[in-house]
């Protein structure tokens, strides 16, 4: 009786090892196979990261009499994931954390630095020529993570609200690129279209533009 409970629950248990492991393997031949269909159509999916500097602008050069843009550049970080689909005419979104800032000059105050750290999601349209070279250009949507309170403690009599920097935005990218031993170099120019900065204020123009530069590497 004993005997026979225990070679019962030891099937039972054999079985349920054996489905699962039937259902992983079965898992990952879909995704091999998913995968080499894309690769066969033309789809590549790689990691990139590297440096970008940016400065802080306004339409008219400054906001008021009392503040002013400044000509220094910030240095940050970008780091993501780019997909690309497509031969010589390619279309490539991308997933990219990036560090930007500035900064601007206060009169009585001086010079603010600030930073920000937003997810970025380009979505570029792309030409390869001669094997090696690539430009592409195209929107982003950006979306803000988070933000140190610099800007925001600069302004904190001038205005009551809770960020300096908006929670999304768009803008460009444009650039070219090269592809040398396997890793893809990029340089790009990079830049906002709409307002960056949610300071009410009158004649309020932030805007952020500057240089991206990347090393990637494909993966798929």
């Amino acid at each position: 009786m004993h005997i026979s409970l225990f070679f019962s629950k030891f099937t039972k248990n054999l079985t349920k090892t054996n489905t699962k492991k039937i259902t992983v393997f079965t898992l990952f031949l879909f995704l091999g196979i998913f995968t080499n269909a894309l690769a066969q159509k033309g789809f590549q999916l790689g990691i990139k990261g590297g440096v970008t500097f940016n400065q802080i602008y306004t339409d008219a050069g400054s906001i008021n009499k009392n503040i002013s843009q400044s000509y220094d550049t910030k240095t940050g970080y970008v780091l993501g994931v780019w997909g690309r689909l497509g031969d010589k005419l390619y279309l490539q979104p991308e997933l990219l954390l990036a560090q930007k800032g500035g900064t601007i000059d206060i009169q009585n105050v001086g010079k603010v630095k600030f930073s920000y750290s937003n997810l970025d999601i380009p979505v570029l349209v792309g030409f390869r020529f001669l094997k090696i070279f690539r430009v592409n250009a195209g929107p982003v949507a950006t979306l803000k993570i988070s933000e140190d309170q610099k800007l925001k403690d600069a302004f904190k009599d001038l205005t009551s609200n809770g960020n300096a920097i908006k929670n999304a935005t768009f803008g460009y990218q444009l650039g070219v690129g090269v592809k040398i031993l396997g890793i893809n170099l990029d340089l790009r120019k990079v830049g906002s279209l709409s307002e960056i900065s949610s300071l009410n204020m009158n004649n309020n123009q932030f805007k952020d533009k500057g240089w991206q530069f990347t090393l990637g590497f494909k993966i798929i």
